[in-house]
């Protein structure tokens, strides 16, 4: 399973198929970091003065991850990762995301018309193992007692979207929380992402987190 799939099945209701509203603007900038982090995971992109460039435009053949790379490649100009997950960071990747779980049996795709005219998009999860094995090794990661093992890049590079976006407080019991928390800052303010993830990577992740905080202050200022 790709980042943006697991990232988005961690994010997504079991029975009600919807993402929490409290974490829905967050999850938007994650899937865009997930799909730029995959396509770096793939060599797809390298970064070069700050700036993402396409090094292999050779299609996927997987459509979301098709799309991001076409668009960055079609830029006038090299841009940063910020501005790709913005630019990214919207409802269509989402729904592309959710199209290949769909494919995959993972998720059901239960999408009605609400007054018969809005569509309400709703996507429970069929293959409950699936995500429980997924948790396993998120657990586990986030829980280790030795930073130094974590290996598993795009486990690491999770973990820090996990962080980012907020999803702790919907994967973590209540009793795990502080904890996780703390742990899950301590694996971003390690060396363990540096050594793990390319400098894309890197890039990507800093971005999102920039993209989340930026969406954050614009709420609080309008509200």
């Amino acid at each position: 399973m790709l980042l943006p799939e697991r990232l988005l099945l961690l994010g997504t209701r079991r029975e009600k198929g919807t993402i929490p509203m409290s974490v829905a603007t967050r999850m938007t900038y994650g899937l865009a970091g997930a799909t730029l982090m995959e396509l770096a995971f793939r060599e797809k992109l390298d970064i070069s003065k700050k700036q993402l460039h396409v090094v292999d435009a050779e299609p996927t053949g997987i459509s979301y991850l098709d799309d991001a790379l076409n668009e960055i490649r079609r830029s006038k100009k090299p841009r940063k990762a910020k501005h790709w997950v913005q630019k990214l960071g919207r409802k269509r990747l989402q729904l592309q995301v959710y199209e290949r779980l769909v494919e995959e049996g993972v998720v059901r795709d239960d999408t009605h018309q609400f007054l018969g005219i809005f569509p309400m998009r709703r996507y429970p999860i069929e293959q409950s193992v699936v995500l429980e094995e997924l948790m396993s090794e998120i657990k586990e990661a986030t829980f280790t007692e030795d930073l130094e093992q974590l290996e598993d890049s795009r486990i690491v590079s999770l973990l820090g979207l996990i962080y980012v976006s907020e999803l702790r407080k919907f994967l973590f019991a209540k009793e795990e929380q502080k904890e996780a928390k703390k742990r899950l800052k301590a694996i971003m303010e390690s060396d363990v992402l540096a050594r793990s993830v390319s400098e894309a990577v890197q890039a990507v992740e800093t971005a999102v987190m920039g993209a989340v905080a930026g969406a954050a202050v614009a709420s609080s200022s309008s509200s």
